[in-house]
């Protein structure tokens, strides 16, 4: 269910969750990785997240 969650956000909310969440990348290396401010990173990784649960919530893993 989290993979197929996973598969519906954009390739850069996907991108940064994996660098942050799975890699476990500080705000600082992501931001290397990615070529962008730190500010950036943390704003992705915010929307990311929201959108992440939203999916959750659609199917049934999260409650509402």
């Amino acid at each position: 269910m989290v993979g197929e969650a996973l598969r519906c956000l954009s390739g850069r909310h996907r991108e940064v969750i994996g660098l942050i969440h799975y890699l476990e990348y500080s705000v600082a290396q992501a931001s290397e990785h990615l070529g962008v401010p730190p500010g950036t990173v943390k704003s992705r990784t915010h929307y990311a997240m929201r959108a992440l649960r939203k999916a959750l919530e659609e199917r049934g893993v999260l409650g509402v």
